[in-house]
């Protein structure tokens, strides 16, 4: 039983810091992107501890919390299309191959970014983004969306180094075994 309320409180209070990081990140101008990546951190301790479910569990009620809480609906869905990443990573790290590896990483953040814009822009309509995406021109946006996986693919790589340190340092702070 105090395993399992353990399990529960701590799921709790890691989709609660999440939700607090995306709160911030609505009030911090330009930390749009940011704020989802930290969003994303409170994730790994519950991966690494309770697995994939509870994880994935804690990212739906900070997905949620911040779709109804959050005035930067941008903000929301970054996280909404990109916070399960943390989650889905050792998956694809099984992968045998770098290459095959490499490129279902950035198939998957290049699908998650064109679907998030698509429907911001196509089906909610957000004018603000709209006036903003007119002004740029093609080979601007491309630009953007080069250096938006060049940060994907360090977010990653980040993500790993931080998994390590939790395995092997930090895990003593919050855990007596």
């Amino acid at each position: 039983m105090g395993r399992q309320c353990h399990k529960i409180a701590f799921c709790g209070v890691s989709a609660s810091l999440g939700t607090v990081l995306l709160l911030l990140g609505g009030l911090i101008p330009g930390a749009t992107y940011c704020a989802p990546v930290l969003g994303m951190l409170p994730l790994l301790p519950v991966l690494a501890e309770y697995g994939w479910r509870p994880a994935l569990g804690v990212y739906g009620v900070t997905a949620v919390l911040a779709l109804l809480l959050t005035p930067d609906k941008e903000l929301a869905g970054v996280y909404l299309f990109l916070g399960y990443y943390p989650v889905l990573r050792p998956a694809l790290e099984r992968l045998h191959s770098r290459l095959v590896r490499l490129i279902c990483k950035l198939a998957v953040f290049n699908a998650a970014v064109l679907a998030l814009y698509f429907l911001l822009l196509r089906v909610l309509g957000l004018d603000m983004l709209e006036t903003e995406f007119v002004e740029y021109s093609t080979p601007l946006l491309m630009a953007l969306l080069v250096g938006g996986n060049l940060v994907f693919l360090l977010l990653d790589r980040t993500l790993g180094q931080l998994m390590l340190l939790w395995q092997y340092r930090l895990r003593r702070l919050f855990f007596r075994h």
